[in-house]
């Protein structure tokens, strides 16, 4: 029996080279892509529990703003999350230290997307992600 020889296999070779080097830089921008929008997320959920945490001291019986602020700062550096300290968290016209019963309070808590990303693309580098939550004051703190 005679064997044939494949003389179409160097094309084929060639082919799948031009396939990898087609493919393989779009395949490489999807995942770079995922791993950013995977981090800022995390980012923005990690955000969203600190305000959460925050605002659930901040509207308790005597609950004040330093406290409020403490707790997020705490979250925060515990999932190492780089922010401005002078501006990380901001409150509503109303806050916790002279909000009435009942009365919304906003609680806005925010960090520069530089430096928290696991790849710093140019579409999340120069922003500044943010959470906000809305909650109600339990009780009104008692007057000195």
């Amino acid at each position: 029996m005679r064997r044939r020889k494949n003389h179409n296999r160097p094309i084929r070779r060639a082919l799948a080279t031009a396939e990898l080097a087609i493919c393989l830089p779009i395949v490489l921008a999807i995942c770079v892509a995922t791993i950013d929008l995977c981090s800022a997320m995390f980012l923005k959920e990690s955000l969203t529990i600190a305000a959460y945490e925050g605002s659930r001291l901040g509207i308790m019986k005597g609950g004040t703003n330093a406290r409020a602020t403490a707790r997020v700062r705490e979250l925060l550096d515990e999932r190492n999350i780089t922010y401005d300290a002078g501006s990380v968290v901001t409150f509503s016209d109303t806050d916790f230290d002279t909000a009435d019963t009942m009365e919304h309070i906003t609680l806005t808590v925010e960090a520069p997307a530089a430096g928290n990303l696991i790849s710093a693309t140019q579409y999340f580098n120069n922003r500044t992600i943010q959470a906000q939550v809305v909650m109600r004051k339990e009780y009104a703190n008692p007057s000195n």
